[in-house]
C-alpha cells in the first residue's frame, strides 16, 4: 500500500494543513486519495468538517479492524479522528507488535489497490507516530522556519533511521516541506540551506490567511485560491516526479492548472 506519513514532532508546523493540501490537490488529479487524521487532536477531521462519533478510530486500533471510512468528494476519503485516539498512546504500549497497529489496520480497510493514504501523524514521537512511520512506505517531513524547529528534527532523524534498520526498512523519506514562510525574512533561507543537509526540499508554502481560514471553517476541500495552495500545487508536482504511484491520475494538469 502506498503511504505517505506527514510528520514533525513538533506541533504548529503546518504538518496537519500539508497533509489536507496534499489530499485535496491529488484528489483532484483524479487519484484516489484516502486520509487518515491520527492526531488526537483531530484537526485534519475539522478541516473537512468532520468528526469521530465514538472515537471509532480508537477502536479499529484496538482491534486492528477495518478504518472507519468517510468520503468527502469523488476521489477523497477521510478516516477522522477524536480525542479518544489520546487512549492509546498508554493503552497500546504493551500491546504485542503495538508499531503494526495502524498498517494491520490498512490491510484490512477495503480502499482501492492504486489509492495514495496520507497519514497525519501526531505532534509526537509516541506510540502513534511510530504506528504511522511503521505503515508509511514515505516519509514528508513538515518545518517551519525557526531555530527550534530545526533541534526537533534531530530527533526525528534519529528515529526514523533505527525504524528503518529494525522494523520498516521500505521507509523512505521522500523530502521536506517549508510552509509558513516570510520570503523577506532571513531565517526562512537559513532554514531552507540547513534543512536542505538533510532532506530533499520539497518547497516553500508562503504564510497566508485563505488557507487558515478554510481548514478551521472546515472548508478546505472548496479552497480553490490561495497564494498557499498555489504552493503546495508547486510542492505536489514535486511529490509527483519523486513518488512513481503518484504519476497516474486522470486529471494530470490538475494540480498546474486549478484555481
Amino acid at each position: 500500500m502506498n503511504v505517505i506519513a506527514i510528520a514533525n514532532q513538533k506541533g504548529g508546523t503546518g504538518k496537519t494543513t500539508s497533509a489536507a493540501a496534499f489530499a485535496v490537490l491529488l484528489s483532484r488529479c483524479g487519484i484516489a486519495t484516502h486520509l487518515v487524521d491520527m492526531d488526537p487532536q483531530a484537526s485534519l477531521s475539522a478541516a473537512f468538517d468532520l468528526v469521530d462519533p465514538g472515537g471509532r478510530l480508537f477502536e479499529a486500533l484496538a482491534n486492528r479492524s477495518p478504518l472507519p471510512i468517510t468520503r468527502v468528494a469523488e476521489h477523497l476519503t477521510i478516516t477522522p479522528s477524536s480525542i479518544d485516539l489520546s487512549r492509546g498512546e498508554t493503552q497500546f504500549i504493551a500491546e504485542p507488535g503495538r508499531e503494526f497497529l495502524l498498517r494491520d489496520c490498512l490491510e484490512a480497510t477495503p480502499l482501492p489497490s492504486e489509492a495514495t493514504v496520507i497519514v497525519d501523524c501526531p505532534p509526537s514521537l509516541g506510540i502513534l507516530s511510530l504506528a504511522c512511520l511503521t505503515a508509511a512506505s514515505a516519509l514528508c517531513v513538515v518545518v517551519q522556519p525557526g531555530g527550534f524547529e530545526l533541534k526537533t528534527l534531530v530527533h526525528l532523524q534519529e528515529t526514523v533511521a533505527v525504524l528503518r534498520q529494525r522494523i520498516n526498512p521500505r521507509l523512505y523519506v521522500v523530502g521536506a516541506v517549508l510552509t509558513n514562510c516570510h520570503p523577506r525574512r532571513a531565517i526562512t533561507d537559513q532554514v531552507a540551506e540547513e534543512v536542505g543537509r538533510s532532506y530533499r526540499v520539497l518547497g516553500r508554502v508562503r504564510a497566508d490567511a485563505r488557507i487558515l481560514y478554510a481548514t478551521t471553517a472546515g472548508k478546505v476541500y472548496h479552497l480553490n485560491r490561495s497564494k498557499a495552495l498555489d504552493d503546495y500545487r508547486f510542492v505536489v508536482r514535486n511529490l509527483r516526479k519523486v513518488l512513481p504511484w503518484l504519476r497516474n491520475g486522470s486529471k494530470a494538469s490538475a494540480v498546474s492548472s486549478a484555481g
